[in-house]
């Protein structure tokens, strides 16, 4: 196929994709430059070591949808970025009481903070998900120790004897 004529604003893009696109984009950004600049499809291809197929992908999807076309495209499994904002409310959150936002509960866990998250920002995350960002945050959820104690004011005498 003969070369691609490129606006300046869309060359812009594509050299700006080239300078801070993934791996994968950059690639793809170099393969529609080569090929703009007089490669065939097929030399492109040799240069960026990929099928040719792979070229001849790209170009169709610059064409179709422009730049956005060599952006990576999201997975069905990978999880969407959460919004700075989004992340602060949550930590605030997580210090309040569940009651505090219409929660029921004592306290918070991991999938207390998931479902509460997906009824604010109608967004799934993974309770795995919830604790990995505690954990940037330097929270983290214990389990509570069992201490027995009685209303007896001589308990902790009593307490004592029994075990020494």
């Amino acid at each position: 196929m003969r070369t691609i004529q490129l606006s300046k604003k869309e060359e812009a893009a594509v050299e700006g994709l080239v300078r801070s696109g993934t791996h994968g984009e950059r690639r793809r950004a170099q393969g529609i430059l080569f090929w703009q600049r007089g490669q065939t499809q097929a030399e492109a291809a040799k240069l960026l070591g990929v099928e040719e197929r792979s070229m001849r992908k790209w170009a169709r999807r610059f064409r179709e949808r422009g730049v956005e076309g060599l952006r990576r495209k999201r997975r069905c499994y990978e999880r969407p970025k959460m919004s700075d904002e989004r992340e602060k409310r949550l930590i605030e959150v997580v210090r309040q009481s569940p009651e505090s936002v219409g929660m029921e509960g004592n306290g918070w866990n991991c999938r207390m903070l998931s479902r509460w998250f997906a009824d604010t920002f109608s967004m799934r995350l993974s309770d795995e998900w919830i604790r990995q960002t505690l954990l940037r945050h330097g929270l983290r959820f214990r389990r509570a120790k069992l201490k027995l104690t009685s209303p007896d004011p001589e308990y902790a005498k009593k307490k004592l004897q029994s075990m020494g």
